[in-house]
């Protein structure tokens, strides 16, 4: 068979690379970027390059449908065909249905940025529950539910071409997004400024011109003050901000409370630095505004996003070359985000409003929140306590919630308390441990996908390179098939799952385009027209058409409708916990849970790592490598963590990453309540008032290290495994019902991975 090098696209991350993948004698040989891509520009990484061909190949993938034939998590598995296992999925999820409601049946998936979000959530839909849970909580949440608030879903980064000055705030894209990375070094060796904000010395840190070390959490502030500066020196885009913002005069009367050596006071800078970072920000034009996960899963999150998004606005830095750009989207083309919030793929209004969490959060949950995912920990919750109502089947594909939400022990035991939990994967994970039912995912070079992506601009395919091994299926196969023995009992309520193949999907999505898939095979791209001031002809995608510095929106629903600076929980805690952990670290070797039972990734970084300062880490006698616990209060138990001594963080703050599990250790959980700082922190409270985000990302915590005899515990010793506990007995209100955006102004947000 002739060699053959088929253009695609990388999936196993959120930022979705351009690959070339070389086959060879029909089987995959190897795979690396495509330089001719408008979005990656040939930039890839050790992830693109690795996964896809160790997923493809692992010995331990689930190639055919299992039921348990134990206890929950006893590790016993029959196999069991497709045919037997959809049958018997669709009668019990009948019985639940028919026993509490459509309601009981939930869902959880990573995120809607992929198709297996579709899938999900119609298949639900089309059951008549609105109810399935998403990761973006924690990453990309907070800072989306404030630029829909805002009005400024403009998206960071894609202009770093044509910029002069770059701010970076909480994102550290050398582990994270290779291409953001190489566009960023490329800016600064033209001379462009770079301004970084991050209580850590990352590698952004070690390159800008300006690094701001601010304490963790206080973020906001610093925005503020910046602001002050601009109002105060004259440097706002008064032209800009005069036709196309409202609000500005309040937000001049909050930022005054945030004088320089005010917020310098907070944040643990000096005031020179904030008013030389403000001047920098609005002087050397055209300038960027970068917002990382670092600002999300804060119980302030959305308001200090929409500080910096205020600051971004008052610059006039939106939507000019160099700038950030809106979003550039091929007319008649459906992305994944769009069936989320279209119309015709919608529940009732009235049954919408029933999602879990929809009333707390509407922003986030509500009938045109966001999301229009549950608050994650109200799920848990009702699948524990049945308040506000009981959740018995949970639906998960693609994720690893035990591994990915805090307060491990709480999901485990709601996952052990469920009438049924179906688990889609491409291998045995702890959350599929618990299973009633596995089900065999296709990996990376088994699919067929059309996405958009906004940093090209450009519509990227991902080919399917060779067939599914064994009787592994797509997301929408299951869904589709799923469906169908719903419908033959009577069980589908709505028809919003119309496709009867992925193959169909895809055709729809193009179909108002006037490209074909066989097109875009070709290339495995197409590029869209780029253009600037958009929104001059149709205005924001607010109530009042403009940027709101001061939300419409937030005020209606009885919030505060100015961004503002509350202080993080972790100051209060006292004596017994004098550290602050960071989590979220981010490693180009995994994403999430994933890649933990890859080789290649383990060479990388074969331990959870625990990064300290060498002079704390003299302090508590722990040396290089040293395995060493950590607490955190009201964390259910502790983990241990293998220590690396950097300056990279502060004297004063540890830092780590998540996702931990080691396949190959015994157990239903492979280790994760042993080594998994989820283990140790829970799932809030305090949440995000607007977005329902738990503030697990500046804790307060304590180490020790670990004895010789203790690092030889169970997870079972250390896990803190029992009853869980629930602070709010049911879920309150918002303080008023608020009249949320319309589904085109959340559909205007960038798909920032």
């Amino acid at each position: 068979m002739a060699d053959r090098v088929i253009p695609s696209t990388c999936w196993e991350c959120s930022v979705k690379c351009g690959s070339l993948v070389h086959v060879r004698d029909g089987r995959v040989a190897k795979i690396t970027g495509n330089p001719d891509h408008p979005h990656s520009e040939g930039a890839f990484c050790v992830k693109g390059i690795n996964a896809p061909l160790a997923a493809l190949e692992h010995p331990d993938r689930p190639l055919f449908p299992l039921r348990r034939a134990g206890e929950r998590g006893a590790g016993r598995w029959g196999r069991v065909s497709w045919d037997e296992a959809l049958e018997e999925i669709a009668e019990r999820l009948g019985a639940v249905k028919r026993r509490y409601g459509p309601l009981a049946i939930c869902g959880a998936v990573s995120s809607a940025y992929f198709s297996r979000g579709v899938a999900m959530a119609l298949l639900l839909r089309s059951l008549g529950t609105p109810n399935h849970m998403i990761n973006q909580d924690l990453c990309q949440g907070c800072r989306n539910t404030g630029a829909l608030l805002t009005g400024l879903g403009a998206a960071a980064g894609n202009e770093l071409k044509r910029t002069r000055c770059v701010l970076v705030v909480g994102k550290s894209p050398s582990e994270s997004d290779v291409v953001q990375w190489m566009h960023l070094k490329a800016a600064k060796r033209r001379g462009a400024t770079l301004i970084a904000v991050d209580p850590r010395r990352t590698q952004v840190a070690r390159l800008a011109d300006l690094w701001l070390r601010v304490r963790p959490g206080t973020d906001a502030a610093l925005a503020l003050s910046m602001i002050h500066v601009l109002f105060e020196e004259g440097l706002w885009d008064r032209a800009f901000v005069d036709e196309w913002c409202v609000g500005t005069e309040r937000l001049r009367e909050r930022a005054r409370r945030y004088l320089p050596g005010v917020a310098a006071e907070i944040t643990g800078l000096g005031a020179g630095e904030i008013v030389e970072a403000a001047r920098r920000f609005a002087t050397e034009r055209p300038g960027c505004l970068i917002l990382g996960h670092g600002i999300d899963a804060q119980a302030n999150g959305v308001q200090t996003a929409r500080a910096f998004q205020c600051l971004l606005a008052l610059t006039g830095n939106v939507d000019v070359p160099g700038a950030n750009r809106m979003a550039q989207r091929l007319a008649g083309f459906r992305d994944y985000w769009s069936f989320i919030h279209a119309p015709e793929f919608r529940l009732p209004r009235e049954i919408e409003e029933e999602i879990v969490g929809g009333r707390r959060y509407p922003f986030w949950a509500g009938p045109s929140g966001w999301a229009k995912a549950c608050h994650n920990p109200s799920v848990i919750r009702a699948i524990l306590t049945g308040d506000p109502y009981p959740v018995r089947a949970l639906y998960v594909s693609g994720v690893n919630i035990v591994c990915t939400y805090p307060g491990i022990q709480d999901t485990i035991a709601a996952l052990r308390d469920l009438d049924l939990l179906v688990v889609a994967t491409d291998h045995m994970t702890p959350t599929a441990e618990l299973a009633d039912f596995v089900l065999p995912k296709t990996t990376l070079l088994e699919e067929e996908e059309v996405s958009w992506e906004p940093g090209g601009p450009c519509l990227s395919l991902t080919q399917r390179v060779v067939p599914p091994r064994g009787e592994a299926r797509t997301d929408f196969e299951i869904a589709i098939a799923l469906r169908d023995r719903l419908r033959a009992r009577g069980l589908i309520d709505h028809e919003l799952l119309p496709w009867n193949s992925h193959r169909e999907f895809l055709e729809f999505q193009l179909r108002d385009t006037g490209i074909r898939l066989e097109e875009l095979r070709e290339r495995g791209f197409y590029e869209i027209p780029l253009n600037y001031g958009s929104y001059r002809a149709k205005g924001f995608p607010t109530p009042s058409k403009k940027i709101e510095l001061a939300s419409s929106l937030l005020e209606e629903a009885g919030y505060d409708p100015l961004p503002d600076y509350v202080p993080p929980g972790y100051i209060r805690p006292g004596p017994d916990y004098p550290l602050t952990l960071l989590t979220g670290i981010r490693t180009m070797a995994y994403h999430h849970s994933r890649f933990r039972n890859h080789a290649w990734a383990r060479q990388i970084l074969a331990d959870p790592e625990l990064r300290v300062h060498p002079e704390t880490a003299r302090g508590h006698g722990i040396g290089e490598g040293d395995w060493v616990w950590i607490e955190t209060p009201g964390g259910k138990g502790r983990v241990r963590l293998r220590a690396r001594l950097t300056d990279e963080v502060p004297s004063d703050v540890v830092a780590t990453g998540m996702g931990w599990w080691y396949p190959e250790r015994p157990g239903f959980d492979h280790g994760a309540l042993a080594v998994n700082v989820d283990a140790a922190i829970r799932y809030g409270p305090p949440w995000d008032p607007i977005s329902g985000s738990a503030e697990a990302r500046n804790i307060a915590c304590r180490i020790r290290r670990a004895e010789a005899e203790e690092r030889l515990e169970t997870a079972e010793t250390v896990s803190g495994l029992g009853e869980p506990s629930w602070p709010a007995p049911s879920e309150p209100r918002a303080p008023r019902r608020a009249e949320v955006p319309a589904a085109e102004a959340i559909e205007a947000l960038p798909q920032d991975g």
